[in-house]
């Protein structure tokens, strides 16, 4: 296993996807301007360091998997004039946004899930998915799926955030519910088990799955915001489970989780702007079917 780290600094604010992503179809999931600003911003931000991790080059044709508001699909298209790009997620509110947002005849969007894609074998010269391998029903199928649809020696590579120790931006809010609200937390705790997947983890997936030469990395980049609305609005926005869930226990405190995160941000400026950094966890590998 080869873990890389690699580093971008800091910048005005622009998708992070929680633990809860966008790829589900359930009503939750037909918000994606409101997740744009609440986790699209951090995504990106990951994105140009995930594509340059994952090895694409001008001239390929490209599949984006959980390609949600479409991160990945516009920084893939900036590589070169002769990349194209088909984008797959299984929300269609979350496919047609991506299809607005990204005007350009070599990108293309469609509704499909991760474990059973609609094209022929060997159709892509690469595949990627960014911050969704956590939402996959079935991971080795569907990294299997995915392979399929790839040519021999094609890269399919993916990420997920360091659910563990990576994510201030979620863990500060999680610290300050529990401050205020133990019971709560431990109930939604025991509803929905947190995601423990590490780099040793996402190489044994590639492995198991069948790919050759797996690679992995940890990709680190830093987000800043302007004030805690900018950081807390779109938190508390709705548009995911877990943006659901802080603005009910904020609401059910009478406001005192976001009193309680406000006091908690680290290295706060004198105009209230500040930056919180994020690590994600990258793998890569080589598509070896005949």
């Amino acid at each position: 296993m080869i873990a890389t780290p690699i580093t971008a600094g800091s910048g005005p604010a622009q998708e992070l996807h929680a633990p809860d992503h966008h790829g589900g179809t359930d009503d939750i999931y037909s918000n994606p301007e409101a997740y744009e600003q609440f986790m699209g911003r951090w995504s990106a931000r990951l994105a140009p360091l995930f594509v340059r991790f994952a090895g694409i080059r001008n001239g390929q044709r490209v599949l984006d998997v959980g390609c949600g508001t479409g991160s990945v699909s516009r920084t893939l298209l900036a590589v070169g004039n002769a990349i194209s790009v088909v984008g797959v997620d299984p929300a269609e509110d979350y496919a047609a946004f991506a299809r607005q947002k990204t005007p350009n005849s070599r990108a293309a969007f469609q509704v499909s899930t991760a474990e059973s894609l609609p094209f022929p074998d060997k159709s892509f010269d690469a595949a990627v998915a960014l911050l969704v391998l956590q939402e996959f029903e079935d991971p080795v199928r569907a990294v299997r799926e995915i392979a399929r649809t790839t040519r021999r020696g094609g890269r399919i590579a993916a990420c997920l955030w360091d659910f563990v120790d990576g994510m201030p931006m979620t863990s500060l809010f999680w610290r300050a519910a529990e401050t205020v609200a133990p019971e709560t937390v431990a109930r939604r705790r025991a509803e929905r088990q947190p995601c423990k997947i590490g780099l040793q983890e996402l190489n044994e997936l590639w492995t198991d799955a069948g790919l050759s030469e797996v690679r992995t990395a940890s990709l680190e980049i830093s987000q800043a915001f302007s004030s805690f609305d900018d950081y807390w609005q779109p938190f508390i926005s709705g548009c995911t489970p877990l943006s659901l869930f802080a603005a009910a226990v904020n609401r059910e405190t009478r406001g005192e989780v976001a009193s309680v995160l406000r006091q908690n941000i680290p290295n706060l400026r004198p105009d209230g702007s500040f930056v919180l950094p994020a690590r994600a966890l990258a793998v890569a590998g080589i598509a070896d079917h005949s």
